[in-house]
């Protein structure tokens, strides 16, 4: 800034050659206006004003830059000091949360993984000595060719990367050495400030004193991503090759620094991870580190197939897709005990409850070529197998389609028929009605009920093909499957029956385990109109067989957290579980017991009967063949199995093989799968009879069959048990709208002690199961 005083002025206007010096004596005029002394003295105190303010500025600033120095300079040395104190960063390897089969031999070793469940980061550090001198120099000569020469910061690099981005006009070229991108990953940001570039310069510069080349290559690659949720390069040499990294290959190790450029996209593109590494080997040749034949063969190497060879999803449950099913509910029942976040982040071991050779047989039984559901237009099936006792699942088999997001086994809801009736059965004991001795009339019934608006309504029941015993016991109705006598039971006919029949079949359903919602505004819930899931039929039916406590449904025995390490801890021991709640009274479970093992031995399941194995349960299909059910136990496993199709809408009318006068299609029915199923389950296990049941538990091996008898879809009972009044069958009798499997048994069958004919044939502990899973 210009202050112009007078004398400045007068210069001024000598140069312009328009003045004089000397105004006043030039003309002689008198001057008028203050002296000379007197404006001398004014632009004195002016100048002194101004002075005095620039000179405090200057002042100021001067202390100002002092103090930035001074402050600069101590978060450098701080900086220094930190430096100084680093530690070489923990790179802890992570893993899925691994679900575990039980031992498929004697040792406890020889657990299988059947799932795995991860949404974190697959880290996997490595050893400097395990890896080999190819991908170290591989990665020299594709991020840093001079990086055994610098010192952690490369100032000729930094140069060059300048000139390039000035000719180019943008930044093309980065000046980053290996050692400054390890510090970045491990220790600072991704920002892009100054401080933090400092920051990194001198670190660096710490990290080159204090380790050596081949260490700081070694950390490097321990913390860089590779794509395909493989951190560090140990995991990325089990994701891509399946293999460890001492084992890597020339060309393998080009590979693997190839995809450092986008981790991402050539983690999932072969053909550009291909070209890629190709580029790597083309500069370890010329940098020397490798001849032209050992370039030539890595160039012909072909990438694995697929591509990568073992990923580790990013998200989500993956295992074998025989074992889907069950490992899906393993995995719900985690995340419901554990919380999303622990188990997504890996690191459970999960030593779950599944049988394997029993899964697998199961499926193979289902669904093999030699199945009972081999063609792709044959029905689905579900079947599970429980413990009553602990609540253990041992089997789960949904419908064929392994794909499929909908478990048939837990998600599934459809209609039980005449399995239901068991608890009507209880409801009545629990009310004090005896099934020995209680009678009701088997003929055609028509009730008036309400609808659903209270407006009265007419009920037609009636049984399958018309079959009318006349009086007969609750017991022997249970038996035969006889619709009418439990219509009568549940409308309280002669006040014989239920009192609020609906909600008592209703309540004991949901206290033996049934989650499904149940509609107890209409009477026909006796029959099994109200749609529930295999599951809940198994857990019901375990709950009977376990003396009335109910053991809620588990697959996983034990569960420990990093599993191995320093940090380990137990977070589920397999005798942590509650005893169970005791729902319904043991006695009224052992009646109950009682009156199903007769439905085996003289009602109409004898095709379920296992030889001399006691066993109880009840079979059931639902109106127009949509459903067709048997669940049964022994003393000590629950089986279940329900037969359908997966979309439903589709009748099994004319497919099952009921030795019925209508239904004797080609497919076995449920009671064969399920004889069949536990046959090879407790082969060689010991037999247990059902403690306090009176009677015989098996059926007679002495009475032929009648060829004179009336046709039963699941078997036959001796005539001795027949009601006395018992009608014959007309011959023009059609299905009516009630139990569609429900017609009078006759004769038993000569129980049979191995599968019966026709059953499948394959062995699960042999074949494409033997291979993959070491039986």
């Amino acid at each position: 800034m210009l202050y112009y005083t007078a004398p400045m002025a007068r210069t001024y206007q000598k140069k312009s050659g328009k003045a004089v010096s000397n105004l006043a004596s030039a003309k002689g005029a008198k001057l008028i206006g203050p002296s000379k002394s007197t404006k001398k003295g004014r632009n004195r105190g002016k100048e002194s004003l101004k002075a005095r303010i620039l000179k405090w500025f200057g002042v100021m600033m001067l202390c100002g830059i002092v103090a930035a120095i001074f402050f600069a300079a101590g978060g450098y040395l701080g900086l220094v000091r930190s430096v100084g104190e680093l530690g070489e960063p923990q790179v802890t390897s992570s893993h899925p949360t691994y679900i575990y089969s039980e031992p498929v031999g004697e040792a406890a070793g020889t657990t299988r993984v059947i799932g795995t469940i991860f949404e974190g980061e697959n880290r996997k550090a490595a050893s400097v000595d395990e890896m080999p001198a190819s991908l170290l120099d591989a990665l020299v000569a594709k991020e840093d060719a001079r990086f055994r020469e610098h010192v952690g910061v490369d100032v000729a690099g930094i140069m060059r990367a300048l000139w390039v981005d000035i000719r180019a006009g943008e930044a093309v070229e980065g000046a980053s050495t290996i050692t400054q991108q390890y510090v970045k990953n491990a220790y600072l940001s991704q920002d892009r400030s100054i401080s933090r570039k400092l920051k990194e310069a001198t670190i660096s510069i710490e990290i080159e004193r204090r380790y050596e080349k081949d260490k700081i290559l070694g950390m490097y690659l321990n913390t860089v991503y590779f794509g395909s949720n493989a951190y560090g390069v140990g995991a990325a040499a089990e994701t891509y090759f399946n293999k460890s990294v001492d084992d890597l290959t020339l060309s393998e190790s080009a590979t693997l620094v190839g995809l450092l450029w986008s981790p991402s996209t050539l983690g999932a593109d072969p053909d550009a991870a291909a070209y890629q590494r190709n580029l790597v080997l083309e500069k370890m040749f010329k940098a020397g580190y490798i001849s032209r034949q050992d370039h030539r063969q890595a160039l012909d190497e072909a990438l694995p197939e697929p591509w990568p060879k073992a990923p580790m999803i990013e998200s989500g449950l993956t295992g074998p897709p025989e074992i889907g099913d069950f490992a899906e509910t393993v995995r719900e029942e985690l995340v419901n005990e554990y919380g999303a976040a622990t188990v997504l982040q890996g690191g459970l071991s999960v030593y779950t409850t599944l049988d394997l050779k029993a899964q697998m047989g199961a499926r193979e039984m289902l669904y093999g070529p030699a199945g009972f559901l081999a063609y792709p237009d044959d029905p689905d099936a579900a079947l599970l197998s429980i413990e009553p006792e602990t609540g253990y699942i041992r089997t789960m088999v949904g419908d064929r389609d392994q794909e499929s997001q909908f478990n048939l086994a837990t998600q599934a809801r459809r209609q039980p028929g005449s399995s239901f009736k068991p608890f009507a059965l209880i409801a009545a004991i629990e009310q004090g009605v005896d099934p020995q001795t209680t009678q009701f009339v088997s003929e055609k019934k028509r009730y008036t009920i309400q609808d659903a608006e209270g407006r009265p309504e007419k009920w037609n029941v009636d049984n399958f093909e018309e079959e009318h015993r006349g009086p007969i016991t609750l017991e022997q109705a249970l038996w035969f499957s006889d619709n009418s006598v439990f219509t009568d039971l549940v409308m309280n006919v002669d006040g014989k029956g239920l009192e609020n029949g609906p909600e008592a079949i209703a309540d004991v359903a949901h206290r033996l385990g049934v989650t499904a919602e149940l509609d107890t505004s209409n009477p026909s819930i006796v029959l099994g109109s109200q749609e529930v899931s295999p599951m809940d039929m198994a857990t019901a039916y375990a709950t009977i067989a376990n003396g009335g406590r109910l053991m809620s449904p588990t697959g996983i025995r034990r569960v420990v957290q990093n599993e191995g390490e320093e940090t380990e801890k137990i977070l589920r021991e397999e005798g942590d579980r509650p005893e169970g709640e005791q729902v319904i009274d043991p006695e009224v479970a052992r009646a109950v017991t009682e009156v199903m093992i007769g439905d085996v031995t003289r009602g109409i399941a004898t095709k379920a009967n296992l030889a001399d194995r006691p066993v109880a349960g009840k079979s059931g299909t639902s109106e127009n063949f949509f459903d067709s059910w048997f669940v049964g136990f022994t003393p000590n496993l629950v089986t279940g199995v329900w037969m359908g199709y997966a979309e439903g809408g589709a009748t099994l009318e004319g497919l099952l093989a009921l030795d019925s006068r209508t239904q004797q299609g080609p497919i076995a029915p449920p009671t064969v799968i399920f004889q069949t199923h536990m046959q090879r389950v407790l082969e060689g296990e010991p037999v247990e009879e059902f403690e306090g049941v009176e009677g015989p538990q098996i059926m007679a091996d002495d009475v032929d069959q009648n060829p004179n008898s009336s046709p039963s879809p699941e078997g036959m009972v001796p005539a001795t048990n027949q009601p006395a009044n018992m009608q014959q069958p007309s011959a023009e009798a059609v299905p009516g709208p009630g139990e569609a499997t429900n017609p009078i048994p006759a004769a038993p069958p000569v129980p049979s002690p191995v599968a019966p004919a026709g059953a499948p044939t394959v062995d699960p502990s042999g074949g494409a199961a033997a291979v993959q899973y070491g039986f």
